[in-house]
């Protein structure tokens, strides 16, 4: 029982990664693993010249060694090399892949700096979340959208960096006293009452929360004078290992905002490293700040959309998807 819970939450992330990779077209799959860059941003007429072909240049496209990115009138591209490098396009020009471009060791000997660490892998992982069957996708969510009076919210579906999590749950009337309960795998594992708000800290006298052991937590009304009483769903989390931590802060130390071309590509690197350490939230904050420096990109949208619906969050799921179906 233990080993199947602590394994419930890596293993519903690979099968959802596994089904989204499904969904591709053939295009974007071909040679997406051995792809030595990704074209990861594009504002007006982009194209990419394949074996004497010319197709358009969308967000998320592999380039493979030889193709030319060229941009027209008014147009740019940011191009991810594997090694970390971004490279920007503006209008009217043109490149040629011609392999991935060395990271630069930050001191002579130093090995591979933290900036390679960005590994296209994981850019191009996360960048298959998106989905270009947003409608039907839609349909889904709809029809297994229950209204509920009581939900909670975070974290839910999802790794997390702390011990001590935020709590934060929907309801009605935030003055309605409930009562949260955190579960491991023997049981109740940490309750408390709670009235007066829709947020709580996970206080400093509460045992701790081990890494790599999944938890979930529920809400229920303890005043017997409400009816009908309400409960939650239980929603699942995982604390993320010390190590884990450490890697994660090294890769996101070699992420410079300043070294990067626009804020968009900047957040789109760190949600890619955060979607593949499990940290689902911390990648749809990241995914936020990206679509809010590059709103009309609906690639990005698309993976918002794909990452509210993983952690539970349908109806900011059906926005996201609605502003893809009303753009033009």
């Amino acid at each position: 029982m233990k080993n199947r819970r602590r394994s419930v939450l890596g293993i519903g992330l690979t099968l959802g990664l596994c089904v989204v990779a499904a969904m591709l077209p053939a295009q974007i799959q071909a040679g997406a693993d051995s792809a030595p860059a990704v074209l990861i941003a594009s504002s007006g007429p982009v194209a990419v010249v394949r074996g004497g072909s010319e197709i358009q240049g969308t967000f998320g496209l592999p380039l493979q060694v030889g193709d030319e990115v060229k941009t027209g009138e008014g147009a740019s591209a940011q191009i991810l090399f594997e090694a970390g490098n971004v490279v920007q396009i503006g209008p009217n020009s043109s490149i040629q892949i011609q392999g991935s471009p060395k990271a630069v060791a930050a001191e002579p000997d130093a090995g591979e700096s933290p900036a390679a660490k960005r590994n296209i892998e994981v850019v191009q992982n996360f960048i298959r979340l998106k989905n270009k069957e947003g409608t039907s996708s839609l349909s889904r969510l709809r029809s297994g959208n229950d209204s509920q009076d009581l939900a909670a919210v975070s974290p839910g579906r999802t790794r997390i960096r702390t011990a001590r999590p935020d709590f934060s749950w929907k309801i009605e009337d935030p003055s309605t006293e409930l009562r949260l309960t955190v579960y491991n795998e023997s049981g109740v594992f940490w309750k408390r009452d709670v009235s007066g708000s829709i947020t709580m800290k996970y206080p400093e006298d509460a045992p701790a929360l081990e890494p790599g052991v999944s938890y979930s937590w529920t809400l229920e009304t303890t005043d017997p004078l409400t009816m009908p009483p309400l409960r939650s769903k239980a929603v699942f989390f995982e604390v993320l290992s010390s190590d884990g931590v450490k890697a994660l802060d090294i890769a996101l130390a070699g992420i410079s905002q300043d070294a990067e071309p626009n804020a968009s590509s900047y957040h789109l690197i760190r949600a890619s490293l955060f979607f593949d350490e499990g940290l689902l939230e911390d990648a749809i904050a990241e995914t936020e700040g990206a679509l809010e420096a590059d709103p009309t990109n609906d690639g990005l949208r698309s993976i918002l959309a794909r990452l509210y619906a993983e952690v539970g969050r349908p109806e900011a799921a059906m926005a996201e998807f609605d502003r893809i179906i009303e753009s033009p």
